[in-house]
């Protein structure tokens, strides 16, 4: 069957599948964070309420998956479901992996002795040391997700993680993302052919291939074009907060804190930024949370959309379609828009079953 397919899997197995017929569900793909939709029930249709019970669509236990022409687009745990008596229509809320990585301590001991528990990784880049997180995130009775992962990346970078710190996954991971020269991340589900869904861990540079479009063509596919920049979040100074309290005294090291500030904005009123880092304890590696946080808010964010049909030429194959796909486009002729070609990526994308458009976000390289 061509065009959509939503269906319900169990979020112990990652199988089980029960396909739903929907009056509509919403979705959206992204990396680094996560992202969500909801799906629209409507019960009073006997065909619908008959494979859309209380068991297959229950939260917590059960995940929505949403697949165009066989490819998986995205797949979110259902969180909160809201029945109408009056209309009898049940609709569904539901976020992607990303919401699990934050009920998950990736300590292996998972008892009173937890404080107790240490473990270094070191000799390793960046994205090995988060595949070994997921790796220990994912394992024991109840806590099996599927994976596919990538090759070990040896490097000079280390963690050390303590069971007193109480660091989930979504923790751990973020600590690293957020670095100037930090992974990006993404989960990326898909079918594992036998009927169950698998996640593909993505890290690093997931730039892997390119959609062109020429805005400015006659005819063009692309429709709907828009630009926003935001300076609302721009820092020209950043204190980075780590662990401990108060002044320092003779008794007590106080509260650590590092600075950076830029040397470079002089178009922007000063704009001082307090970035939290709890289980942070030396100098060194706070001042360069700090640093890393002032790249990250050094400037004023671009950002554009547009809207193309699932089935365009321009997309190709709806599988190459992912976070960090490069957007190679054209303008020419726009008061607003300079005249060129241009390299940004993939932010996020998202869509409805009740149509066959996909909206597509992208800023430049770098963000």
């Amino acid at each position: 069957m061509a065009g959509y397919r939503v269906w319900s899997i169990s979020t112990k197995t990652w199988a089980d599948r029960v396909e739903l017929h929907s009056a509509s569900t919403t979705w959206e793909r992204t990396f680094n964070e996560g992202a969500g939709g909801s799906t629209r029930l409507v019960l009073s249709d006997q065909d619908v309420a008959a494979v859309a019970g209380l068991t297959d669509t229950y939260p917590g236990q059960r995940a929505i998956v949403v697949d165009y022409d066989g490819v998986v687009v995205y797949c979110g745990i259902v969180w909160t479901a809201r029945y109408e008596y009056d209309t009898q229509i049940l609709t569904l809320r539901h976020e992607d992996i990303w919401s699990l990585l934050d009920a998950r301590l990736i300590s292996a001991v998972r008892d009173e002795n937890i404080p107790n528990w240490e473990i270094t990784y070191s000799g390793l880049e960046y994205d090995t040391i988060i595949k070994r997180l997921v790796q220990a995130a994912t394992t024991g009775t109840g806590r099996g997700v599927p994976m596919v992962y990538e090759d070990d990346y040896t490097g000079g970078r280390s963690r050390t993680y303590r069971g007193y710190d109480m660091d989930t996954l979504l923790d751990a991971i973020e600590e690293m993302m957020d670095l100037d020269d930090g992974p990006d991340v993404d989960f990326r589900p898909e079918w594992d052919g036998a009927g169950g869904v698998r996640f593909t861990l993505r890290t690093g540079d997931l730039s892997l291939n390119t959609i062109e479009v020429d805005f400015a063509a006659d005819q063009t596919q692309a429709m709907g074009l828009w630009i926003e920049t935001d300076a609302s979040d721009v820092a020209t100074q950043v204190f980075a907060v780590g662990e401990g309290s108060g002044k320092k005294t003779t008794k007590s090291p106080g509260l650590l804190v590092r600075e950076s500030q830029s040397a470079n904005i002089s178009e922007y009123p000063a704009m001082e930024r307090v970035e939290q880092f709890k289980n942070i304890k030396k100098g060194a590696d706070l001042y360069d949370h700090a640093a890393s946080a002032l790249v990250a808010r050094n400037g004023a964010v671009r950002q554009a959309g547009f809207e193309l049909k699932l089935d365009s030429p321009i997309l190709g194959n709806l599988w190459e379609l992912r976070p960090g796909t490069i957007i190679r486009w054209y303008m020419r002729d726009d008061p607003y828009f300079t005249t060129g070609w241009r390299e940004w990526r993939v932010l996020k994308y998202s869509g409805n079953t009740e149509n066959d458009f996909v909206r597509i976000e992208f800023q430049p390289k770098g963000g």
